[in-house]
């Protein structure tokens, strides 16, 4: 419940975003799979980019969408751990067993497609946005 006047603000991720260095077919079927899987189970991995027509469409006034993108590379050791390794690929690791069980993807290609994604944390680029969202009721 939000009284008059009171402010909505929300952060959500979008898979679609997700891009990386070295380039790896294997790591995008790893998103691809959570992307589904999530699908499978009700949700959108994508949902950043609809933020704006879902709050303007739900009696929100003065709806403001901006991308707030995270880009790391060596050049930034924390983010590598806090966010390549401990936060993007262990979302990764962590739905392996359901997306592979759900015949979604095959065990080899989640394992080379994780591999894939850590080689993003030694010498490698991550990018991937996040939408935040501000509106008033």
């Amino acid at each position: 419940m939000l009284k008059k006047g009171g402010t909505l603000t929300v952060i959500e991720g979008d898979h679609g975003s997700t891009y990386f260095y070295p380039e790896s077919q294997a790591a995008r079927k790893a998103i691809q799979s959570q992307v589904e899987l999530q699908s499978k189970n009700g949700g959108n991995a994508n949902i950043g980019r609809q933020l704006f027509p879902l709050i303007s469409g739900v009696d929100f006034t003065n709806v403001h969408v901006e991308p707030r993108q995270v880009y790391v590379d060596s050049s930034k050791p924390e983010m590598v751990e806090g966010f390549i390794k401990n936060t993007f690929t262990a979302m990764i690791q962590g739905i392996q067993d359901e997306a592979v069980s759900a015949k979604i993807i095959a065990k080899r290609e989640m394992e080379d497609g994780i591999e894939d994604l850590l080689k993003t944390a030694v010498g490698g680029t991550f990018c991937y946005t996040f939408f935040k969202a501000k509106a008033m009721k």
